[in-house]
């Protein structure tokens, strides 16, 4: 009934799944304990074979992604994933905030499949941790690495060794190749962030028939005493945070600002 329905199905009771979540067909949760960030949209025919899976605010997952366990799954907030794509959590798998990762990409945590007891050497399982702001951009192949905050994988790369902060990696196998490229970020001013997100959100107000977003929504550069109590949602621009209350009108903030603008709630 839940497939007809395209309500996720569960192996467990102990599941929990926040505010305004959404879900394709057939996905379903074999796994011992489940959650789910408000605002999530989870593709048809997504599965998970994990022990443990935690998934942040605003994750989109697109169809037929497959997450083979078992093993703990942990995802922060606004996590993109494209579609037709594969993580393992065997040997645990760790995401942080704002991580992006294209379609058709293999992220692995385990090998192994030869005879251990006719003495194959290759049975192997470790964490595969991934930093903010880490993009894959499609079609890659990862081993259980690290990949640094910030970093960029290019499209069809092979990665097999842990990659710094701030690195753009190409190739296969992949190397550096930021001296090439550039780093994915660069400084930006206080104001000229500032603007840039004034004018994303007044075009939002445009779109979806908001009067007045200006005054619904403060902008500041630290949370203090002086916040308007009237604003309904206080982002922080240089933290880039912004007070949690869960609302309705939160959701279609941030949601509507991704992927080009990402708030995470504050600590």
């Amino acid at each position: 009934l839940g497939d007809v329905l395209g309500r996720p199905w569960f192996a467990t009771d102990h599941f929990k799944i926040g505010k305004g979540a959404k879900f394709g067909k057939h996905v379903k949760f074999f796994c011992n304990k489940v959650t789910i960030g408000d605002g999530a949209i989870i593709g048809d025919d997504v599965v998970f074979h994990c022990d443990s899976v935690e998934i942040g605010d605003f994750a989109t997952i697109y169809p037929r992604c497959t997450f083979p366990g078992p093993g703990q799954l942990s995802i922060g907030h606004n996590f993109w994933l494209g579609q037709d794509s594969i993580i393992d959590s065997q040997g645990g798998t760790f995401i942080g905030n704002n991580v992006g990762i294209g379609a058709n990409s293999q992220l692995w945590t385990h090998m192994k499949f030869g005879d251990v007891a006719a003495g194959c050497r290759f049975h192997t399982e470790k964490p595969l941790r991934i930093e903010d702001d880490a993009w894959l951009v499609g079609h890659v192949l990862v081993s259980p690495v690290t990949i640094g905050a910030r970093s960029l994988v290019m499209l069809g790369s092979l990665v097999t060794s842990d990659i710094p902060a701030d690195k753009i990696f190409a190739g296969a196998p992949a190397k550096d190749r930021t001296d090439k490229f550039g780093q994915q970020f660069s400084p930006i001013q206080y104001e000229a962030r500032e603007s840039y997100i004034v004018g994303r959100l007044e075009d939002i107000g445009k779109k979806k028939g908001i009067p007045q977003i200006s005054k619904r929504i403060k902008l500041v550069d630290q949370y203090g005493k002086d916040t308007p109590s009237q604003a309904e949602m206080v982002i922080n621009v240089l933290e880039r945070t912004y007070k949690k209350t869960g609302s309705e009108f939160e959701r279609l903030i941030i949601r509507s600002l991704l992927p080009d603008v990402k708030f995470t709630p504050m600590r």
